[in-house]
Parts: structure tokens; C-alpha cells; sequence
């Protein structure tokens, strides 16, 4: 890989689910998805983590505004990831609620790069783009099971213990005033 933009979409995750948005009815339409074995592996190597048991979701797709599109739902995922302090196996379940909204790219007006952006607490995410024509809840799914995992997972009963070498003067501060007496030297002497 080069590290720059070769103009190449990036290759799809293998948890795709597109559902076309052209001509959702007024009340929308709810599906439930699940990962399969080859989807579940591909998932942990992305997330770098050790394995994903099982993912399912069920979300509703939605027409939003005019032109948008409203991806609300729940996704529940059984992963293993290792723990951060002894690498054993640690099982989690990630329960996420999703909600976006999507306007077509084109509509999305691109906040200008020196204009300071002002962020509200509590305030409703803005838009994601999507191509117009379609929407894929498989990625939005796996992008959640992502968010929801334990960024530190501890195995049970595994503590932190900081190693602390044995040094019989660790026992005494040092005083503020040995660092100056060190570079102003031993001239008052």
C-alpha cells in the first residue's frame, strides 16, 4: 500500500448488505441480518480482534425528509477479544442501537475547511452521504459491533500490578534543590 489515494473505493466489507432505497415504501422496511461463518472471520480480522460468534440485527429502513433515508435499529454480537493484561480469551456481547440519517452525497454540503465547526452535545448527528440508490446496513451493522467493543478487555480476577524494582532509596524523595546543586556544581565548597 502507498499511503496516498489511488481513487480505487476501498474494498467492501465482507458483512454487505445493500438494500435498495430507490423506492422504499412511505413506512419503510425492516429486515433482520446475521453474519455467517466467513462474514463472522472476516469481521474479527478486521476488528483485530480473536472471533465474532455470532452478529444479528434488525433494522428498519425508512424514507427520511425528501430525498433521505433513516436506518434505526439494534445490533447484538457475541465476540472474543484478549484480555489486555494476560491474552486469555474474554467473551463479550456488544448490544448497540443504530440510528443514522443519509442524504444523497450530492446534497451534502461539505463544511468549509476554515471555518471553526461547532459541536452540540445532545444535538442529532448530520447526514451520512450514500450513492442515491442504495444503502448498505451490513456495513453500518459492523461499524456498531465496532464502537461497542470493550476497548480494554480484562479477564476475570486479572489485575494490574506495576513492577517496581527493589531500590533502597526509592523510599526517600529526591530534593527539588540535588538537580540544581548537580549543575551548579560543588563552588560554594
Amino acid at each position: 500500500m502507498t499511503g496516498h489515494d489511488t481513487g480505487a473505493p476501498p474494498p467492501p466489507l465482507p458483512f454487505a448488505r445493500r438494500v435498495a432505497v430507490d423506492r422504499l415504501p412511505a413506512e419503510g422496511t425492516t429486515l433482520t441480518i446475521e453474519a455467517d461463518e466467513a462474514e463472522r472471520a472476516g469481521l474479527a480480522e478486521i476488528f483485530d480482534i480473536l472471533a465474532v460468534g455470532s452478529i444479528r440485527a434488525t433494522v428498519t429502513v425508512k424514507p427520511w425528509r425528501r430525498t433521505g433515508v433513516k436506518v434505526t435499529g439494534v445490533v447484538d454480537a457475541d465476540v472474543t477479544q484478549a484480555c489486555v493484561l494476560t491474552l486469555e480469551p474474554v467473551d463479550e456481547h456488544v448490544r448497540e442501537t443504530i440510528e443514522v440519517t443519509f442524504l444523497p452525497a450530492e446534497e451534502i454540503v461539505e463544511p468549509d475547511p476554515d471555518e471553526e465547526i461547532e459541536i452540540r452535545v445532545g444535538e442529532a448527528d448530520p447526514p451520512e452521504p450514500f450513492d442515491g440508490r442504495s444503502i448498505d446496513v451490513g456495513a453500518l451493522v459492523a461499524e456498531h459491533v465496532a464502537v461497542g467493543l470493550d476497548p480494554y478487555p480484562r479477564a476475570p480476577g486479572a489485575v494490574f500490578e506495576p513492577h517496581i524494582e527493589d531500590d533502597p532509596e526509592a523510599d526517600v524523595p529526591p530534593s527539588p534543590f540535588a538537580a540544581l546543586a548537580k549543575l551548579k556544581g560543588d563552588d560554594d565548597a
